[in-house]
């Protein structure tokens, strides 16, 4: 009895300084706030002086040394990116671009001089990220596994299929211009620009011929089909003639060795595939702008007011970081 009366005693005393220390806590939190508010009080021509100072060099700031500049995006997709080369490609346009001359640029781009004395920076950041790729391709592996041990095998298939994300190979790519109306104009440019990389331009070149020539493919595949077609149809009508007893019933004999049913179905599943490779010797998926430059009136620069709001803002923790250091500087001459 004398144990459980200590342990509850015991209890009590914990529960007591745990509420101690919240209240200690709370009470130095409201005396720091007690102290953030009586330094401006108390040092009012300080904080005044360096106000009136810091909205005057935001507002001279943004008024004659910060420039105004544009911004807009693109979405590029093509099969043959990867993030370095991506990098690679607008790092080597930062850098011409931060050149003093603007020849470098404009040579690269094949854009006149005027215009890529415009251009501030490029930016390139991947369409999906990583993370959704790697966990869609674990996923991925995840069904083709169960596949394996499941019967419903067609049901895991389309599920596969509909994870399956899009544009995973597209980037999207920022220009910021010192003038919004050179956006537009550098679309055609930029685009070119990793068009006629070679890595990127021999492989479109290939790609381009191997569809070009399976597209050949089909058509003499098809056309020998639909000739095939003709003489089957003929056939079974000479048979049909040779059969026919006095009715209006058809009898064929075993002279047929081929069955039209797969010959018509052969030739519907080329003429789909026939259908799929001009679509794609016409879209060219392989490198394709999935959005373009957009042009915007306003400016993507942070704007006067808020310019102004940030250099007062600043100024005012400076002041603080003036009367902590002053008042450290005194402590430090009572000690020495």
């Amino acid at each position: 009895m004398e144990q459980q009366k200590s342990d509850e005693i015991d209890l009590g005393q914990l529960f007591n300084k745990i509420g101690d220390f919240f209240k200690s806590l709370g009470y130095r939190a409201l005396k720091f706030l007690a102290v953030l508010r009586n330094v401006p009080l108390n040092n009012k021509v300080l904080f005044i002086a360096l106000i009136l100072a810091g909205g005057t060099l935001g507002f001279y700031y943004s008024s004659f040394v910060k420039k105004k500049f544009y911004e807009s995006s693109m979405i590029l997709s093509s099969d043959y990116f990867n993030k370095r080369i991506v990098d690679s490609s607008i790092d080597k346009l930062n850098l011409l671009a931060a050149e003093a001359s603007s020849k470098g640029l404009a040579q690269v781009l094949h854009i006149s001089d005027a215009l890529a004395s415009n251009i501030i920076s490029f930016e390139a950041e991947p369409f999906i990220s990583e993370k959704d790729l790697v966990e869609m391709e674990v996923l991925k592996e995840q069904l083709k596994n169960a596949q394996l041990n499941s019967k419903n095998q067609n049901v895991i298939d389309q599920v596969i299929k509909r994870i399956e994300i899009e544009n995973r190979h597209a980037f999207e790519f920022t220009v910021r211009t010192l003038s919004p109306t050179a956006i537009t104009s550098l679309q055609g440019a930029f685009v070119n620009y990793f068009k006629n990389n070679d890595y990127i331009k021999n492989r479109i070149r290939i790609n381009h011929d191997l569809l070009v020539s399976r597209k050949d493919k089909l058509k003499r595949d098809s056309q020998k089909l639909d000739s095939l077609k003709r003489i089957i149809y003929s056939n079974y009508q000479t048979m049909a003639q040779q059969s026919r007893q006095g009715s209006n019933n058809v009898i064929l004999s075993d002279k047929s060795v081929t069955n039209p049913v797969e010959v018509y179905q052969q030739d519907l599943i080329i003429y789909n595939q026939l259908m799929f490779v001009e679509r794609d010797v016409f879209l060219q998926p392989d490198f394709e702008v999935v959005d373009g430059f957009t042009e915007f009136d306003s400016p993507a620069s942070a704007g006067r007011a808020k310019i102004v709001v940030t250099a007062i803002l600043l100024a005012f923790m400076l002041g603080y970081v003036i009367v902590a250091f002053r008042e450290f500087n005194k402590y430090l001459s009572t000690i020495s």
